[in-house]
């Protein structure tokens, strides 16, 4: 079987820009203090902010960065080179507070129980092989770890006759000017190879996530009345973000 792997990191690596001119507007707004304060609110119980914090698929950094901004250490890594320079770009004055790491989200490059805290944000949806991603993140949590995604059903309305009848459902939108990008086809057809697109989210993840060994399954899927702008609600009204905390 043919990976995907390489068509998403060839797409994200010519979108790589164009995504970081959204990121920063999200840097720059006010929203961002939503997200930091729902971030922190689902954080274990820890004192002080010694947490061990791994972002996967941080793209051009917006968590890692929020975080860092907060006073956190935080080890960020994505697939995608041009993500990270853009991340590290975005980073400016926190980077050192941030360390950037080149990797597959299936397939981690740290030892077990490592981190605290995973948190990744609209990066499952694009995964060749999420049970295998998800396997590995319970690996590298530690015991009463938790880890936060954040997510949403993109791309599902290939596969629901009901939204594709209505949905204008189209991910780029968002973060870039189709004058300077056009080639969100080219998402479409990876993502009707992808398997999130066909299944009903969060409520698979929440049955892999059991299985796999996760003790404790929280999905919220109304986190987006608070975390997204009015623009976002009315841009993706089909594919409504939602979250999953789990707990090693």
């Amino acid at each position: 079987m043919k990976t995907l792997l390489k068509d998403i990191e060839s797409y994200w690596s010519k979108r790589s820009v164009s995504y970081s001119d959204g990121i920063k507007k999200c840097l720059e707004d006010d929203n961002k203090k939503v997200w930091i304060n729902v971030l922190l609110e689902n954080f274990p119980k820890h004192e002080g902010k010694e947490l061990k914090i791994l972002d996967i698929g941080t793209g051009p950094g917006f968590f890692a960065i929020l975080l860092a901004k907060a006073g956190y250490d935080v080890v960020a890594v994505d697939y995608t080179e041009e993500m990270l320079k853009q991340a590290a770009s975005n980073a400016k004055d926190c980077k050192d507070k941030i360390t950037f790491r080149q990797m597959d989200a299936h397939s981690l490059d740290f030892d077990d129980e490592s981190f605290d805290v995973i948190i990744t944000r609209n990066l499952t949806w694009n995964l060749e092989r999420p049970v295998d991603a998800y396997t590995d993140w319970h690996r590298v949590l530690k015991k009463g770890g938790r880890m936060l995604n954040f997510d949403a059903n993109w791309y599902g309305y290939l596969f629901d006759d009901n939204k594709a009848e209505h949905s204008n459902v189209d991910i780029d939108k968002l973060y870039c000017d189709y004058h300077f990008y056009s080639e969100s086809d080219i998402m479409e057809s990876i993502s009707r190879q992808l398997p999130l697109s066909r299944y009903q989210r969060p409520q698979w993840d929440s049955m892999i996530l059991l299985n796999i060994g996760f003790s404790k399954v929280l999905t919220d899927t109304t986190i987006y009345e608070t975390t997204w702008t009015e623009e976002e609600i009315a841009l993706y009204p089909d594919s409504l973000g939602f979250m999953i905390r789990a707990e090693k």
